[in-house]
């Protein structure tokens, strides 16, 4: 498929998530996380394409967090920003030499995640944003609910968009909707500043075997990836989506939500 088309696809998937979840709102300052990856890359450019045509006035910040694991081709990320007329700041973070410090007391990816967390709120406040977009997808979303089923006998996923109550800051997820093949057609056909994952032990994780048991029950069922996600956001007791959490006074706006 030729660029043009793909980038078709990819807003109208971010534009159906916005539209059911009401993601981005008049004035929002959104700070986008870019790893380097693929998934936050396409999410940046989409979403720098998104505001020409939306109704809704909306500014964004990109920010990338250098986890002390390998070096980040700084300047190519922010040569890219340039070009897409998006403000980035790279913050540099130890994470490395804590994880190491902290040896087998503590899960490394969960110190990561919640240490990538507090950067991207800090960094959120720091630069007035309200919300937090992250470059999520559709394999993304079915990978952690089966993570969530197999080793936590738990129906869990992430939801399209969650208020983090502690620093009053919003959390969305644009491409939830988005196929992982899509957005690697986009990186590629777009010459996106795609890098490496700063992670030394991303090969090696759960998450590696949910990716390939998906693969195999799709083999098995073809529509296996489809009908998941159509029961993961199904409007009904069953959907996982109903109970997304939202600032006490913004509820009465989205018949989705519960508390």
């Amino acid at each position: 498929m030729n660029l043009k088309k793909e980038m078709k696809y990819i807003l109208g998937c971010i534009r159906r998530c916005d539209k059911a979840y009401h993601l981005i709102e008049e004035g929002d300052r959104i700070l986008v996380g870019v790893s380097g990856g693929k998934d936050s890359l396409v999410l940046l450019y989409a979403l720098s394409r998104y505001r020409q045509f939306t109704e809704v006035d909306f500014d964004l910040e990109a920010v990338t967090l250098d986890m002390g694991f390998k070096h980040v081709e700084e300047k190519e990320i922010a040569d890219f920003c340039e070009s897409i007329c998006v403000p980035y700041r790279c913050v540099r973070l130890d994470v490395a030499s804590v994880i190491a410090e902290k040896g087998q007391a503590e899960s490394p990816c969960s110190l990561c995640a919640r240490m990538r967390r507090g950067a991207l709120t800090t960094t959120a406040r720091e630069l007035n944003c309200n919300k937090i977009a992250l470059g999520h997808q559709r394999e993304d979303v079915m990978e952690t609910f089966l993570l969530s089923l197999i080793y936590e006998g738990r129906l869990h996923t992430f939801a399209p968009i969650t208020w983090l109550d502690r620093s009053d800051i919003t959390q969305i997820r644009p491409m939830v909707y988005a196929a992982e093949a899509r957005i690697r057609s986009i990186a590629s056909q777009a010459h996106l500043p795609v890098q490496s994952a700063q992670c030394t032990v991303s090969s090696e994780t759960e998450r590696r075997g949910m990716r390939e048991l998906i693969h195999d029950l799709e083999t098995r069922y073809p529509e296996f990836r489809d009908r998941l996600c159509r029961a993961l956001e199904t409007p009904e007791s069953y959907g996982l989506w109903n109970d997304i959490k939202r600032r006490p006074e913004d509820m009465p706006k989205w018949w989705m939500a519960k508390e």
